[in-house]
C-alpha cells in the first residue's frame, strides 16, 4: 500500500502545486462533526430502494425512469440543492458495479437528468469542492447497524469520482484545484487511519481525484 508520505512526494513532483507543509495533517486526533447541512430545496426522491413501489420494478430502465427529477423542478432548484440531490441519487451506487469506476461513474451521470442540469451550473464544481472540504473521513458515525460505515465510506467515493470528472474540474480555478489536491491529500491520510473501514477502493478514488487534477 502506498504510504501517505510517498503519495505527498508524488503529487509534489507531478504538479509543483504544493509545499511539504501542505502534506501535514493538522491536529489528527481531533474529530469534529462532518454532518453537512442539507439545502431546503433538496429534492426528496419519492420512490427509492426498499419501498413497496420500488419492489414492483422489473427492469433497470424502470428504476432509472422513476428516479428522474420532474422537468419543472430542474430549472428552479438551487445549485446547492441540486448538488445535494445528485449525491443522493438512488442509483448512484451502481457506479461500483461496472468493470471500472470511471465507466460506472459516466454511466450514472448520463442516466440521471439531475447531473445533466448540474454540469450547466457555473458554481457546481465550487460547491462540490466545498462539500468535500466539509467531510471528515476519520469522523466515522456511530455504528448503529451493519452497513452504517459502508454507506459512509461510499459517500466519499461517490463525491470523489464526481469531482474527478472533466466537466467539473474544468470549472475550477487554479486556486480551487490546489485546494482540491490539498483536501484529497488530507482525506487520504485520514482514510489511512481507518484502513480497515475504507479499504483499497477508498484509497483509489482519492488518488484518482489527484491524478485527474494533474
Amino acid at each position: 500500500m502506498m504510504t501517505y508520505s510517498t503519495l505527498c512526494a508524488l503529487v509534489l513532483l507531478g504538479s509543483g502545486l504544493l509545499t511539504f507543509t501542505a502534506c501535514d495533517k493538522n491536529d489528527p486526533e481531533s474529530c469534529t462533526s462532518s454532518v453537512v447541512p442539507v439545502p431546503a430545496d433538496t429534492y426528496v426522491f419519492p420512490i427509492v430502494p426498499g419501498t413497496p413501489a420500488w419492489a414492483t420494478f422489473q427492469t433497470g430502465a424502470e428504476m432509472v425512469a422513476a428516479c428522474q427529477l420532474p422537468a419543472a423542478t430542474l430549472p428552479r432548484i438551487s445549485t446547492a440543492g441540486l448538488v445535494a440531490t445528485c449525491l443522493t441519487y438512488p442509483l448512484l451506487g451502481n457506479m461500483l458495479a461496472a468493470n471500472s469506476l470511471q465507466r460506472g461513474t459516466r454511466a450514472q451521470l448520463a442516466n440521471f437528468n439531475g447531473f445533466g442540469e448540474l454540469q450547466q451550473r457555473p458554481q457546481a464544481a465550487a460547491l462540490l469542492l466545498e462539500r468535500y472540504q466539509q467531510m471528515r473521513p476519520a469522523c466515522l458515525p456511530e455504528k448503529k447497524q451493519a452497513g452504517d460505515w459502508g454507506a459512509y465510506t461510499f459517500e466519499f467515493m461517490y463525491l470523489e469520482m464526481i469531482l474527478a470528472q472533466e466537466e467539473y474540474l474544468a470549472q475550477l480555478s487554479s486556486r480551487e484545484r490546489r485546494s482540491l489536491v490539498r483536501e484529497a491529500l488530507t482525506t487520504y491520510a485520514e482514510k489511512q487511519r481507518h484502513g480497515d473501514v475504507y479499504g483499497v477502493l477508498g484509497y483509489m478514488t482519492t488518488a484518482f481525484v489527484m491524478a485527474r487534477v494533474m
